[in-house]
């Protein structure tokens, strides 16, 4: 008998469900823990960059706003380039109406649909093994410290992996009943996956082309009217926004995060780079286990659907060689794939243990639960060890007490931070980590100091410093701004008057 694929009836004997349940339990209390802090922990730039955007929203859309706030909300976002469509943003928008401008809302909605997405791809991984086995999927994507971390922030990346996790869903029933209804759903999700962040393409892609050639066949594919049309619907969605309305933001980004880094592709050191990062976030051993466990699942159609979730991770790391070695969220739908590749892992090994006397099956419940406790301890202590609720009031602090007028500067997130929490629009100086990447873009790259202070201060106002630090490995700027602009000095900043240089 065939297990039932659909939601919310999973099946589950009464111990099978209890596991499954303290799974979840577990998951939501690590997510929740210091929910209210603000989103420094992770990427606070990306995670910024949606407040900024969020908050906006919410001013031009709150009834009766002061004017004058409602367009200092829209001018702090003039420096924001335009990416995926807002649409997560939207939300916590329009939540803001209920709530008030409370940044934890973003945190919930993106814990709610990595949670979906975990139902999605437990569904999964249980129809490829056992129940065993989408429960090990299950925990696996639940309680991964890197998972946990990157699933409750203001970023659309756990957005993106929900609608992912439910098109896979829907696209494996289609080619189960090859109905025309599940082609239909399956294209209209897919294209709304892309549509939330375009580089889900890298995996919907192969795991379509998987599921229609090992169900219908390359000549019945072919000649399908309802293949043709859900590709078209998948294409169609995202290609409107990101070529329609986008267009040249669009080419832009893949060309300099993308081909403009394809250099680094022939060097050895990238792939080691790589690997190292890969085993920072999810343990290199725990991924060759996994693997390996794509041979074990049971049907061939499986195994090969799997092995394309994994050739899209590898692909896209092939197409943004640097940021998948230096932004975390660029391996944030590896988690879901490693985590079926090991449901069959799982599945062996709980076959064999129910087979075992029962002295040996009590030896192995210890073992499990200290390698459930232990990252979890990890993952909390990891949040309860840091507190940023005291950044926000020094950053209001400041942004109340700079004068009016044009700012550039060399900033904490590139100006997203004294953006949102001082409601200061400040355009951002290079650090030396963006002159460091110019390089690696650009063979040959070379920093003329003069024409880029010139090009970059025109029309501006003041110059703003907060990083200190970056601002020491700077000698030529910090010569030119203390040599010939007069300068004031506030708790955690220095201000140089741009307007008045001294000689």
């Amino acid at each position: 008998m065939k297990k039932n694929l659909s939601f919310p009836s999973f099946g589950l004997r009464p111990l099978e469900f209890a596991i499954f349940l303290a799974i979840l339990l577990l998951g939501l209390f690590l997510r929740f823990t210091d929910l209210t802090d603000p989103p420094l922990d992770f990427h606070p730039m990306r995670q910024l960059r949606g407040a900024i955007l969020a908050r906006s929203m919410y001013y031009q859309i709150l009834t009766h706003a002061d004017p004058a706030l409602v367009q200092k909300a829209i001018e702090t976002t003039y420096t924001i380039e335009p990416q995926e469509p807002p649409i997560l943003e939207r939300l916590v928008a329009i939540t803001y109406l209920i709530t008030g401008e409370r940044l934890w809302v973003a945190r919930v909605y993106s814990i709610l649909f990595w949670v979906i997405a975990g139902l999605a791809f437990f569904a999964l991984a249980r129809r490829m093994t056992s129940t065993s086995g989408g429960l090990v999927a299950w925990a696996y994507f639940l309680l991964l410290p890197f998972g946990v971390v990157a699933s409750r922030v203001f970023q659309p990346d756990p957005f993106m992996v929900m609608w992912i996790a439910i098109t896979l869903l829907v696209a494996y029933r289609w080619g189960e009943t090859r109905s025309w209804k599940w082609a239909l759903a399956t294209g209209l999700l897919a294209g709304w996956a892309m549509l939330v962040k375009i580089t889900a393409v890298y995996y919907l892609a192969p795991a379509l082309i998987i599921i229609v050639l090992t169900n219908f066949g390359l000549y019945k594919a072919l000649r399908d009217r309802w293949v043709w049309l859900t590709a078209l619907l998948a294409m169609a969605i995202p290609a409107i926004y990101y070529f329609g309305v986008i267009g040249s933001a669009s080419t832009s980004w893949f060309s300099g995060w993308g081909l403009s880094f394809t250099q680094l592709l022939v060097q050895p050191r990238f792939y080691i780079t790589w690997l190292k990062f890969l085993d920072f976030l999810m343990d290199l051993t725990m991924m060759g286990l996994a693997l390996i466990g794509v041979v074990f699942i049971p049907k061939t159609k499986d195994r090969l659907l799997v092995l394309g979730l994994w050739a899209g991770y590898v692909l896209f790391g092939l197409s943004f060689p640097y940021p998948i070695r230096t932004h975390e969220y660029y391996s944030i739908m590896l988690i879901p794939v490693v985590g079926i590749s090991l449901a069959s892992v799982g599945q062996l090994v709980f076959d064999t243990l129910a087979k075992q006397l029962r002295l040996w099956k009590w030896f192995v419940i210890p073992v499990i639960l200290l390698a459930v406790a232990y990252p979890s301890w990890l993952t909390y202590t990891g949040f309860i060890g840091v507190n940023y609720h005291s950044e926000p009031p020094g950053w209001q602090k400041m942004g109340a007490e700079l004068p009016e007028g044009e700012y550039i500067g060399l900033t904490h997130d590139y100006g997203m931070r004294i953006a949102y929490y001082g409601w200061r629009l400040v355009r951002f100086w290079p650090a030396n980590n963006d002159f460091a990447m110019l390089a690696q873009r650009n063979k040959g790259y070379s920093v003329n100091f003069e024409k880029l202070f010139a090009k970059k201060t025109a029309g501006m106002d003041y110059f703003l410093v907060t990083l200190k630090g970056e601002f020491e490995a700077q000698p030529m700027l910090k010569a030119r701004l203390y040599e010939k602009y007069p300068y004031t000095e506030g708790n955690g900043y220095i201000l140089f008057d741009l307007r008045h240089p001294t000689h």
